[in-house]
């Protein structure tokens, strides 16, 4: 058998070839529509986005097929850790490619709080529910207050507060002279506001600390006047109901309702977990809904006057391209179509309505199929008729 480094390092060196090989694949249409208009190069990255999640499964289904080819020899972590190391190495590859400005310090960075917040999501439900007793007890209660304590910390944007260097960035000064001015002439208490660096060009509102966050990237490319409409469009935000803010909030704690999957099965069998599932995204489904009508509310209080309307059209269709994303998806997801919103402001883009993105690429399914070999390959080798 092999020594557990040598695997570990063929695994990662396999992991980043395959993953690399297969997004490499998908950006090929994005390469050569390379001059084409803009809202046609990001149909087809957005397809790229869609399918390097198939990527990641692939990779994960390898690690797992390996896993059970050597699970007399080997323990599942160090295969984990050199599968997702092979992974997250050609990421870093292709999104170089995709936009030349990320270095290799600040995409680490930015992996390492994505990772670290899903991590805590994901581990607190999953803590919940593995510690949940069939009966729940009085323990349980406060095992899932405390749960719903620490994921409405995330959620709520808290911990925020707490980063060092926080107002360091340079363009910070610049954006808080126009939320004061914008927050002034509205008539509201003053908002805090600090630009976070990133490639990526957006604005944030956190509305349970009446914060404003926007992106150096999005300072960049947008003017005074323009930046000002997108202040408009999250003070709205940081102007809803405390309905509203629990509405939202309650579509992040729903996923607890996974703590009770040990009472629930123990009564109902496993069909309870389809259950608990459906009334999940019952929840969910109804918050986005609210989150679709508090943007269309923002969206429309995001200019005072006539003039600001296509003002704040140019700032959109700016972040847009600037991040590469569609103009029109293929369903609405919690903001409206780029397009949309464009005409709904009083500019009518230069260009006819885009078609939505490709919903699929074959690099899709070629990234499933052969950790699904190997696994149909094992299963029939355990059968005994291999």
């Amino acid at each position: 058998m092999l020594h557990p480094a040598v695997l570990s390092l063929l695994l990662v060196i396999a992991s980043a070839l395959y993953s690399y090989l297969l997004m490499w694949l998908t950006l090929r249409p994005w390469r050569l529509a390379r001059n084409e208009h803009w809202t046609e190069r990001a149909r087809w990255l957005w397809m790229a986005r869609v399918a390097r999640f198939f990527v990641f499964l692939g990779a994960v289904a390898i690690g797992t097929a390996v896993w059970l080819e050597q699970r007399n020899d080997a323990h599942m972590l160090p295969i984990a850790l050199a599968v997702m190391a092979g992974y997250f190495a050609a990421s870093f590859l292709i999104d170089r490619r995709i936009e030349p400005r990320y270095t290799l310090r600040f995409w680490l960075s930015l992996l390492f709080w994505k990772i670290g917040i899903i991590y805590a999501l994901v581990g607190t439900v999953a803590w919940t529910a593995y510690s949940t007793s069939v009966n729940v007890t009085g323990t349980d209660w406060l095992r899932i207050a405390a749960a719903a304590v620490v994921m409405s910390v995330i959620y709520s944007g808290v911990w925020l507060l707490l980063l060092p260097n926080r107002d360091k960035q340079p363009q910070t000064p610049r954006l808080r002279q126009i939320v004061d001015e914008v927050a002034a002439q509205a008539g509201l208490g003053p908002a805090r506001a600090w630009v976070a660096e990133s490639v990526t060009a957006n604005a944030v509102a956190f509305m349970f600390i009446r914060s404003i966050v926007v992106t150096s990237r999005a300072m960049e490319v947008l003017n005074d006047d323009e930046v000002r409409t997108l202040v408009q469009h999250e003070m709205a935000h940081l102007r809803e109901s405390l309905a509203v803010r629990c509405a939202r909030l309650l579509g992040g704690l729903s996923w607890l309702g996974f703590a009770f999957t040990r009472p629930v099965v123990h009564r109902i069998d496993f069909l309870g977990v389809f259950w608990i599932f459906l009334g999940v995204m019952l929840v969910r489904r109804f918050t986005q809904n609210v989150a679709k009508r508090m943007e269309n509310r923002a969206d429309s209080m995001s200019a005072t006057n006539d003039d600001e309307g296509p003002v704040y059209a140019r700032a959109l269709e700016k972040l847009y391209e600037a991040n590469q994303m569609p103009a029109v998806m293929n369903k609405r997801l919690v903001h409206p179509h780029l397009y949309d919103r464009m005409t709904a402001a009083g500019l009518t883009p230069d260009y006819p309505r885009p078609a939505p993105p490709p919903k699929r690429h074959w690099t899709s399914l070629a990234a499933l199929l052969p950790p699904m070999l190997w696994f149909f390959w094992l299963g029939f080798r355990s059968a005994g008729k291999l």
